[in-house]
């Protein structure tokens, strides 16, 4: 009969605990839920004055191979003929000294199947500042070389390709009117 009793007390402060638990789980999910805008406030305000890691690069050279990487991990793992077409590119046309630290560098900045426009947007400006019609260009067709390295692009690598050339080339849309209403 003892062996019962504490068996019993032991299950009911099992469940107890369980309750206890999960009831404090659900009212940290609902303070986590009611603070999530604070959150969001506090990341982008730290981003607007700092700036995301993209953001904060300043050589056009390491953009280019930043964006090569990103152009093939964004739809698979990078096969061995298309991290040789990088390293042949960071050669030639881009004439990087140091090839593999330049590589590991720009390998740190992509993420494997991160959409390539959240890697391509915040490089834009650096891009359009710093490169000629010819050179925004010539860095397509890389990134098309680097795309077809392994096999035809994939619908996912032209629709990206695309969208960074009419962005690239085109720049930043302008009004046709000014605020006072003048057309121009």
């Amino acid at each position: 009969m003892p062996i019962l009793v504490i068996f019993t007390a032991v299950i009911v402060s099992v469940l107890i605990w369980l309750l206890r638990a999960h009831y404090t789980v659900k009212q940290l999910k609902e303070i986590d839920q009611d603070t999530k805008g604070l959150q969001r406030k506090a990341k982008s305000a730290f981003e607007n004055f700092v700036g995301t890691p993209l953001q904060r690069v300043n050589d056009v050279r390491l953009a280019a191979v930043i964006l090569m990487i990103q152009i093939v991990r964004t739809g698979s793992p990078i096969t061995a003929s298309e991290k040789t077409r990088i390293f042949e590119l960071m050669e030639n046309p881009l004439e990087i000294q140091t090839i593999s630290a330049t590589f590991e560098r720009a390998w740190r900045y992509t993420q494997e199947r991160r959409p390539f426009s959240l890697v391509a947007d915040p490089l834009l400006p650096l891009l359009r500042e710093k490169l000629t019609g010819e050179e925004r260009m010539q860095l397509v067709e890389m990134l098309t070389k680097v795309a077809s390295a392994h096999s035809a692009p994939s619908e996912l690598q032209r629709e990206a390709l695309a969208r960074l050339k009419r962005r690239l080339i085109v720049g930043k849309p302008e009004l046709a009117t000014s605020r006072a209403g003048h057309f121009g």
